[in-house]
């Protein structure tokens, strides 16, 4: 990968890895003030406090899986600046460049992606 094309695929992860963070950011905000918001006195509204448990607990499952993919955009960063980045981990053969337009922080090519995914090693 020619420095042209590493350039092209680093302001694709870092516009990535601000739109993760913003999000990620306003769900915390959004959970925090939620969370300050307790009824739990007024016994008619208990099924009122347990959809906002419910939705709590779903945003901060989403945060923690938007957190997993803002650090594979911090490790494929740290990549490009190591010049590894478009190589793919599994056979060592480079990523084509659509799977990587498609999916920037990608480790592995389909076929070490597919074969991770089905027997678990590679």
């Amino acid at each position: 990968m020619n420095k042209r094309e590493a350039k092209k695929f680093e302001k694709l992860l870092l516009a990535e890895q601000e739109q993760l963070r913003k999000g990620i950011q306003r769900i915390e905000e959004s959970t925090l003030e939620d969370s300050g918001q307790d009824n739990a006195t007024d016994f008619t509204a208990f099924a009122e406090v347990g959809t906002d448990n419910y939705e709590r607990e779903t945003a901060l499952n989403i945060a923690s899986g938007e957190t997993d993919r803002l650090r594979d955009i911090e490790d494929a960063l740290t990549r490009i600046k190591e010049g590894t980045y478009g190589v793919c981990e599994g056979c060592g053969k480079d990523i084509p460049k659509k799977r990587l337009e498609v999916y920037p922080s990608a480790r592995y090519c389909v076929e070490c992606q597919s074969k991770l995914e089905r027997d678990g090693t590679l």
